[in-house]
């Protein structure tokens, strides 16, 4: 119950982040920090889909917390923060 209830309140702060981005950012021509931040400026150059691309630049970064951090963090990270935020951003 508890591993539910941490997913859906991640899962809710997703869905702000990515409606920020897709509502506010892009058509604004901003650009955030980190990955996000990559993602959105590759978007503007090359019309990359930000979503996509954030998962994609992901991937190293989700390999080493798999090994350093272990499986039940990196399903967790990978769940609730990554996937959930770059579906957002598609729609």
């Amino acid at each position: 119950m508890k591993f539910i209830k941490e997913t859906a309140i991640t899962a809710l702060g997703c869905i702000f982040m990515a409606l920020g981005i897709v509502i506010f950012l892009l058509p604004n021509q901003l650009s955030s920090g980190g990955f996000s931040g990559i993602a959105t400026v590759l978007y503007y150059v090359s019309g990359l889909n930000v979503g996509t691309t954030t998962l994609l630049l992901n991937i190293p970064i989700f390999i080493i917390a798999f090994v350093k951090l272990g499986k039940k963090f990196f399903a967790k990270a990978l769940i609730r923060n990554n996937i959930i935020v770059s579906f957002f951003r598609r729609i």
